[in-house]
């Protein structure tokens, strides 16, 4: 089974959060949002562990923790010993799907609750029977169930505890009829807890900042301790192991004498010891009975078990020095910690491994080159498809383009709250397949910095990446994109404007765009802005109808050229329009009825004709401030979209500029530019006043 849902309320700043989990997860977010508080949350679920005053937020509530298990199966089931409470646990799971809850009392302890369907009737609920019950002897309890349900004298005969009495009861309730029920949370039977969470997966946690000494002894109860125990199964399986086994055998029995039972059930003492041994006993008993003449000693020394041995294993490290990895630095010892993982995980396809685990893990990028930390996303990522993983992280390294089950999750601080309290952001690829297009394209446009930004620059290529950012400290020295932590991320064409603009925003960065001017003319339609401003494509329609108005005057002619004719086929779009084209050719053939509707759309079938009338008259020196051209600009100037107004950013280089390449072009015009100043960079009429059209983008990315 896995987890799918978890749902955190009053602990530590979760004031309340839902998340929808997947098998691999990444947990990002500034430093204090609440990254570790959600994975110690889980942790605690598992454990059921005590805390403290300081974890609640607020103070006056309890704390609620739940969890929702998915695709529960068979071998889930059985890890439950007792067949009775094995079949008490399927009758509360439903399709194949099980929700507990940890509910920590204002007395710091824990309750585990199960969602499920209870009586409405408050003399059916299970604390209420409970209570009702407590300390009621034979009579006492069969007058209440006389009193309560109408039990004849003949039902109550045999009852004689309580035990009974609440097997009555639920005998009853299990006929009640539908409308009697409705799903609530309802605390487990004393005692049956304990028996339900074998079932829970168990948890290996490494917390980020701690001596990290601890974590790397052997002892069950460290994280490194389960790995080692987990790695020490496979041993027990080989031929080797049961020699071992036998000579321990051989030794407790020269240790200590052996209870024989012979095939009648007589027991018989065999007493097989070591004579040296036998004497010592002897002696130490013979001073005893000098004191206490009639008492007799007996020597037991514990039975070694090579399990004792495993977690006593010391582990060395030869760097030089040779010493056990307790004198070893923090990047050692947590490699160390992540070599036994994936030592685990590449066992994991030769065996068969029927204990489910899920690993949190804080920052396991700390102390760990970039290529390590790639290494070790893989070796996560492949630990995830058997068990769940959590992590935090402040790495980009921690993302994959390949990856498929799994789910990020932002963790933020909102400050609207007092005290401020986190709240989360995800995509669940599972749930979300939407996204997934784009995350890939970001993943290997190595542009996954951004995650863990608060704004972001889009710019559609090499030329805009470049000369903005050397641009922005000739307009302000404090604009540095790096130091304010703002990425500018290339989406190599604005096709790809709203893929990248949308996936960011999911996570409430706070996106900027730069476009050249074309998008006015063509893709406007994609970015499909109108659901933000309705009135922006009132404003894009007088220009286009503007720009008409000056083609038909000036009488502006397009030439088609053959590579044109030819790029405009590779468009699926296209292809479907000439189909319609052949249909409506058709009709007019045929001396059907032409319409209105039908020649407008004969007219659309040529826009990219008329659109590139629209560019030659955009270069027109009098459309240049044109007063549509500059309203609708200044419209989306307001949405965070930069509209280039003199077309691409080349335009803005000094104009001595020269290079090879794109690139080699705008990096010669910043050296141009810090040998002279930027007052040639044109300006634009912005709010009623005139502008810097780079200075204004540059205020509003970095106010």
């Amino acid at each position: 089974m896995k987890i799918s849902n978890i749902h955190i309320e009053n602990f530590r700043g979760l004031k309340e959060i839902d998340l929808t989990p997947s098998q691999m997860n990444c947990v990002i977010g500034e430093n204090n949002a609440g990254k570790s508080t959600a994975l110690l949350a889980i942790n605690l679920f598992l454990k059921g562990t005590k805390i403290s005053e300081s974890d609640y937020y607020d103070k006056s509530k309890e704390i609620f923790i739940d969890i929702t298990f998915s695709n529960v199966n068979e071998n889930d089931l059985n890890k439950i010993s007792d067949e009775e409470n094995r079949s008490r646990i399927q009758n509360i799971i439903e399709n194949n799907t099980i929700k507990f809850r940890r509910k920590y009392k204002l007395d710091f302890t824990s309750d585990l609750l199960c969602y499920k369907k209870v009586p409405i009737n408050i003399i059916y609920k299970t604390d209420w029977i409970a209570n009702e019950l407590k300390g009621k002897k034979a009579p006492e309890i069969k007058n209440f169930l006389r009193e309560t349900y109408q039990f004849t004298q003949d039902m109550i005969s045999s009852v004689s505890s309580q035990t009974v009495a609440k097997e009555k009861i639920e005998e009853l309730i299990g006929n009640l009829p539908n409308d009697n029920f409705v799903y609530d949370w309802e605390s487990l039977p004393t005692g049956f807890s304990n028996t339900v969470t074998p079932m829970f997966p168990e948890p290996i946690y490494i917390p980020a900042v701690k001596d990290f000494t601890d974590e790397t002894k052997t002892k069950e109860s460290t994280s490194f301790g389960k790995l080692i125990k987990i790695l020490f199964t496979q041993i027990e399986k080989s031929p080797e192991f049961l020699e071992i086994k036998n000579s321990f055998d051989k030794l407790n029995k020269m240790l200590n004498r052996q209870l024989i039972k012979d095939a009648d059930g007589t027991e018989n003492i065999l007493d097989e010891r070591l004579p040296s041994l036998k004497s010592l006993e002897t002696e130490i008993e013979r001073v005893f009975q000098e004191s206490f003449s009639q008492i007799k000693l007996e020597l037991r020394i514990p039975n070694p078990e090579v399990k004792q041995i495993f977690n006593s294993t010391q582990i060395l490290i030869d760097d030089g020095i040779k010493t056990t990895i307790d004198y070893k630095g923090d990047g050692v010892k947590r490699t160390l910690v992540f070599s036994i993982l994936r030592t685990y995980v590449e066992k994991l396809n030769s065996d068969n491994q029927n204990t489910d685990y899920i690993f949190l893990f804080e920052e396991p990028e700390l102390y760990l080159h970039p290529n390590g930390q790639r290494i070790l996303y893989n070796v996560l990522e492949k630990l995830s498809s058997k068990d769940q993983v959590f992590v935090t992280t402040h790495s980009p390294n921690f993302f994959s383009a390949t990856a498929k089950e799994t789910c990020f999750i932002k963790i933020y601080k909102d400050f609207s709250s007092l005290p401020p309290c986190s709240k989360s952001k995800e995509i669940n690829f599972v749930q979300n397949s939407s996204y997934k297009d784009a995350f890939q394209i970001i993943c290997y446009e190595n542009s996954t910095p951004a995650f863990f930004s608060k704004k972001v620059l889009l710019v559609e290529g090499d030329s805009d990446l470049i000369f903005l950012k050397g641009l922005s400290k000739f307009i302000n020295d404090s604009y540095c994109f790096e130091k304010t932590n703002i990425p500018i991320v290339r989406i190599n064409g604005k096709m790809n404007t709203k893929r990248f603009y949308e996936f960011y925003k999911h996570f409430d960065i706070e996106v900027f765009t730069l476009l050249d001017l074309d998008i006015l003319i063509d893709g406007f339609d994609k970015l499909e802005l109108g659901t933000e401003s309705p009135e922006l494509q009132i404003l894009r329609n007088n220009l286009l109808t503007k720009l008409d108005h000056i083609c038909e005057q000036q009488d502006i002619s397009c030439k088609i050229k053959g590579s044109m004719i030819s790029e405009q086929c590779k468009k699926r779009s296209w292809q479907e329009k000439y189909i319609r084209l052949k249909e409506l050719a058709q009709k007019v053939k045929n001396q059907d009825t032409v319409s209105e509707e039908d020649l407008q759309e004969i007219d659309d079938l040529f826009e990219f004709e008329t659109n590139n009338k629209r560019r030659e008259t955009l270069k027109l020196p009098e459309t240049l401030y044109l007063d549509e051209k500059i309203q609708l600009i200044n419209r989306l100037y307001d949405l965070g979209f930069f509209v280039l107004n003199l077309g691409a950013i080349e335009a803005y280089y000094p104009a001595q500029t020269s290079g090879e390449d794109k690139p080699s072009k705008a990096l010669n015009a910043l050296q141009i530019i810090e040998r002279e100043n930027i007052s040639y960079l044109p300006k634009i009429t912005y709010q009623e006043t005139e502008q810097c059209e780079l200075s204004l983008i540059m205020n509003k990315i970095f106010s």
